[in-house]
């Protein structure tokens, strides 16, 4: 069984874009009920925010000291999350790697 399978339909916000990547969409299921990630870069999302109420604009997963350092490398490398390598997380935390 695929982890990630099917383009995600719920509806989204009209100006929703990726934090990782800038896209704005397509997202693909997860196994868990309301989760998905970006397509194109692999950050995760949850469509249910912490009441379980449906939102339209999905929820970042990476903790806020991983948002720009990620963006920073999908800007350089442009693979999914889960390559970047310890040596490239390491060169981006080091501030190594700049916008």
């Amino acid at each position: 069984m695929n982890y990630w399978e099917g383009y995600m339909d719920w509806p989204l916000a009209d100006d929703w874009k990726c934090e990782t990547c800038g896209e704005n969409g397509p997202l693909e299921w997860g196994f868990v009920h309301a989760q998905c990630r970006c397509m194109n870069c692999h950050t995760e999302y949850k469509m249910r925010d912490k009441d379980q109420n449906v939102v339209n604009t999905p929820i970042c997963q990476l903790k806020d000291e991983y948002k720009i350092p990620s963006r920073l490398l999908w800007d350089k490398l442009h693979i999914p999350l889960e390559l970047f390598s310890d040596d490239d997380w390491d060169s981006v935390m080091n501030g190594e790697v700049t916008a």
